[in-house]
């Protein structure tokens, strides 16, 4: 008996495999052309994309807001994929810089010229002269003249899609200056060597990544409504306006917005202090 099972055991098998070609064919033919896409990151939940000439032209209206951009990735970080600054799909214009928090991402190195579709949390911040340097020997705008200070468009990223067809990298733009005589935390934030400063705003339901100080400290002042400070280890601790609260280095930790209200605080960061070095003679 069991020698006249085989064959109509052999003729499902193939039945099978030719059901399963069929299906993986189609699944090829129709499958849409997002889905092809190297995809980083969280599904992408916007509807509405905001073209990178209205973010770089009026940056006032989205600092601090979450937008959908696409546009061709100009430069990617050759050493270790940290970044990648994308342009509008002419070439023309301000590039924005692309990164997620904590690096818990990282892009292709050679994906410069591909199209991107990008969607995060846009700002713009004053950086020293010495940052942008090191991110230029990782080719952003390379060639170009790097001020003392710099004015960057930026998103921390949440979601990035980029695309399979690669065409020739845009010419890198010029690097706008920045004045640090008076600086506007409303629009932008600022760093210098080892410290820095910024101000958010927090709808209701809002926080920040979870992320790690590490060689900062930090001091988180209220200034309207109420935030709720998350640290490593102890208890949550809320703050109202009027209230500071300490981040050592190398502490991780989040901040909320658990009220109904709108929230707003004010950050500065500072590297930590090394211990001093006691000379032997």
């Amino acid at each position: 008996m069991k020698f006249y099972l085989v064959e109509p055991i052999k003729g499902k098998i193939m039945r099978i495999r030719q059901i399963a070609i069929i299906i993986l064919l189609i699944e090829m033919t129709f499958t849409p052309v997002d889905a092809r896409w190297k995809h980083i990151g969280r599904d992408l939940k916007l509807e509405e994309t905001t073209p990178i000439s209205e973010l770089t032209e009026h940056p006032e209206k989205y600092f601090n807001r979450d937008v959908k951009i696409e546009g061709i990735i100009a430069s990617a970080c050759t050493n270790e994929g940290c970044f990648i600054e994308v342009v509008s799909k002419d070439g023309t214009g301000e590039g924005i810089v692309v990164n997620f928090p904590e690096l818990v991402h990282k892009f292709p190195t050679d994906c410069a010229g591909y199209e991107v579709v990008v969607e995060g949390m846009f700002y713009q911040k004053i950086y020293p002269e010495s940052r942008v340097l090191h991110w230029q020997g990782h080719s952003f705008r390379n060639g170009i003249k790097v001020p003392e200070f710099s004015l960057i468009k930026r998103i921390h990223a949440k979601g990035v899609s980029i695309g399979e067809v690669k065409a020739t990298a845009p010419k890198p733009g010029e690097i706008i200056p920045a004045s640090v005589d008076r600086i506007n935390l409303n629009v932008m934030e600022f760093e210098a060597e080892g410290f820095g400063a910024g101000k958010k705003w927090f709808l209701p339901g809002d926080s920040t990544e979870k992320h790690n100080s590490g060689n900062y400290r930090e001091i988180v002042y209220c200034l309207d409504g109420t935030i709720t400070v998350f640290k490593e280890d102890i208890l949550p601790i809320t703050l109202v306006s009027g209230e500071i609260t300490y981040i050592p280095p190398e502490t991780k930790h989040e901040i909320k917005n658990l009220s109904d209200k709108p929230a707003v605080y004010f950050f500065v960061f500072a590297r930590k202090i090394e211990p001093e070095k006691i000379d032997k003679h």
